[in-house]
């Protein structure tokens, strides 16, 4: 029915990381790489047809977000916009080495939070304006907590509070979010004042989302009213106003390249007009086509083919031909990813880049859609990815705006092996604030100007994705073809703000007969294998994800609480299974296989004798598994959770209750 996106939840298993590949619309298998062996998934389909009108209504929305919007932030480098950093009965150190580098991140300085025991430690900032709570604001930030630092006397958690510092008393009338932790690894946080749950001090104060009176921002590690030390970590401060955080992300743009022919005329338009008189820019050699010889799909990926060959367009003749292809999808804010492979031969010159959508270019396919209103470089130019063949193997990523542009002096470059022999992955970041370019998940490059203006920040407004193979005058006369072979390309933006909402609800409880709820740690989601975001576990076991796009969603419990219940009950049900006896069925026979195997033998039985006895500390495989939960019809925020039982890696008789 017209106005109406209708909605299908389907659920599959994933047990001992055995990949699935449910039909053509997943991608690529997703393997859990976790403690947890069995998760649940979800694939959300709606109708092509009733989703891209969605989408498009809501890029064209974004456009005219006010220009006002806020944004606060702090790389602790040296760059942001808060300088009042104050650590109450602690210590807090910006610009400290950053003592855990690691590819979640490779900042080389942060801020040192130091706690010897302040009843009410926490670090603060203040501002002289207030936080506008009703808009689309979002805090989020990196944290690492230590465990040779921290006493293990209070629950790992981290709460950001907001306060009125214009009070005599100024958390009088705080609110407050709580999320866990993790030790001994960097993590992101994100709060959501909108969705996550709150904790008002005052039961007189309004609803966070009414009140207009934040000024100051309160980060505590590991609670208060105590004097336990705690020793942690922070990065990458961040506060704004768009509707935007690279948490909860869905897939909203996406070629597989899966097909066999010409690429999908519904995606892609082939930029063919010379835009520059008789030629291309950059003294290009080659004329771009609409023709399969130049750009066709086969075998899983797509082929941008440069060919020798004498052809005449618009009256021109010239020596080569290739493709240049214009996404027909623009968008502001999200991630990009590429899976590719590079030409080598000297003369080419391929490239996946970023135009802005209001380029006034012949021939461009938002041009023709009158949307040309601006030149380059004032449209703004991001480069995800360019390759020389003269420079085999040194990948290049670089950003062209009015301040400076051409011979760029925003760029880096590095060596990778293999790119022409092999498929690399490269993404872009794009936040509100900065661009971050990646080469198989280690980041290039990073530009972030102190200071935004339209001379070095033209990209509030939306761009567009081209890949081409160009030919330039360094080819050698023996050339004859080569090819930029494109496995997939994605576009992943923020899911709370797309259209929806889809709600996942959830309940953990322990495998025990007593059904206790398990209440310490978080629930990871993950969409097509990747971090898409995270949430807490209420006390009743409870977690939920919101506004969740069309795709495949992983959910992943990462329990907190002591491990234990193993004892030699335990090891004699492993034996019993083993001959034949009493078979294990359900999450018992998932706990039972403690090495690993992927079967359930006599050395799980042994390795469950030896951790009971202190003869070894822990299992081969992590402390917990997870059950399946029985399919379901599609939900709201009204319908019951989806069950998750757990238990503890060797339980098998589920004796231990948290």
């Amino acid at each position: 029915m017209p106005g109406r996106t209708y909605i299908v939840v389907m659920l599959f298993r994933l047990v001992f990381n055995t990949p699935i590949r449910p039909a053509s619309c997943i991608p690529f298998a997703i393997v859990l790489r976790t403690i947890v062996r069995s998760a649940l998934g979800l694939l959300i389909l709606s109708p092509q047809k009733l989703l891209q009108p969605g989408l498009a209504l809501l890029f064209c929305c974004l456009q005219i977000l006010p220009t006002w919007a806020q944004v606060v932030w702090d790389d602790f480098q040296g760059q942001g916009t808060i300088n009042t950093w104050f650590g109450d009965h602690c210590t807090a150190t910006v610009g400290f080495p950053n003592p855990h580098p690691h590819n979640r991140n490779t900042s080389t300085a942060v801020l040192r939070y130091q706690d010897t025991g302040g009843q009410y430690a926490n670090v603060r900032f203040e501002r002289s304006g207030t936080y506008p709570m009703a808009s689309q604001s979002r805090f989020r930030l990196k944290v690492y907590l230590s465990s040779a630092g921290t006493s293990t006397n209070q629950q790992a958690r981290i709460s950001l509070k907001l306060q009125n510092n214009l009070l005599p008393a100024p958390w009088s009338t705080q609110c407050e979010i709580i999320k866990p932790l993790i030790y001994d690894q960097w993590q992101e946080v994100q709060f959501d004042f909108r969705r996550d749950p709150f904790i008002n001090l005052s039961p007189n104060s309004a609803a966070p989302t009414a009140r207009v009176d934040f000024n100051r921002v309160v980060i505590q590690l590991n609670g208060e009213n105590n004097n336990d030390p705690v020793l942690a970590y922070l990065d990458d401060f961040l506060y704004d106003t768009l509707g935007y955080y690279p948490g909860g992300r869905a897939l909203v743009w996406s070629d597989e390249f899966n097909t066999t022919g010409p690429v999908d005329p519904e995606k892609w338009h082939a930029q063919t007009l010379l835009p520059n008189g008789n030629s291309w820019f950059n003294n290009e050699l080659q004329h771009y086509t609409d023709r399969p010889e130049n750009a066709y799909c086969a075998q899983g990926s797509l082929k941008i083919v440069a060919r020798r060959e004498n052809r005449v367009q618009q009256g021109v003749t010239k020596s080569f031909t290739s493709a240049r292809l214009n996404a027909r999808h623009a968008f502001r804010y999200g991630r990009v990813e590429l899976r590719a492979r590079v030409p080598g031969a000297a003369g080419t010159w391929p490239a996946l880049w970023m135009l802005g959508r209001n380029i006034q270019e012949t021939g461009a396919y938002f041009t023709q859609l009158g949307y040309g209103t601006t030149g380059w470089p004032a449209c703004g130019e991001i480069d995800i990815m360019e390759h020389w063949g003269t420079q085999p193997q040194l990948i290049h990523s670089s950003v062209h705006t009015p301040s400076s542009y051409g011979a760029t002096q925003n760029t880096a470059t590095r060596l990778v092996s293999g790119a022409i022999s092999s498929f690399q992955v490269y993404s872009l970041d794009w936040e509100p604030h900065r661009l971050v370019f990646s080469i198989n998940g280690q980041p290039l490059y990073t530009y972030q100007p102190t200071n935004r203006t339209a001379s070095t920040w033209p990209f509030d407004a939306s761009q567009y994705l081209i890949m081409n193979v160009a030919m330039l005058s360094a080819v050698s006369p023996a050339f004859l073809r080569d090819s930029m072979e494109i496995d997939y390309l994605r576009v992943y933006q923020d899911s709370l703000d797309l259209p929806g909402p889809l709600v996942v609800r959830g309940m953990l409880r322990y495998g025990h007969p007593q059904g206790a709820a398990l209440n310490a740690g978080s629930v990871v989601l993950r969409q097509y294998g990747d971090w898409a975001g995270d949430t807490a576990i209420g006390t009743a076991g409870q977690f939920g994800f919101y506004g969740l796009a069309a795709g495949l969603y992983g959910i992943e419990p990462r329990i907190s609480v002591p491990w234990g219940g193993v004892n030699a009950s335990d090891a004699l049900r492993v034996i019993q299974h083993f001959g034949g006896s009493q078979p294990l069925t359900g999450l018992p026979l998932l706990a039972a296989d403690v090495n690993g195997s992927q079967t359930v033998n006599a050395s799980d039985g042994l390795l469950i004798a030896q951790r009971y006895t202190g003869l070894i500390g822990s299992f081969p495989v992590g402390d917990w598994v997870s059950e399946t939960a029985v399919p379901r019809a599609a939900r709201n925020l009204n319908d019951l959770p989806i069950p998750l039982l757990m238990l503890c890696t060797g339980d098998v008789n589920a004796s231990y209750l948290p």
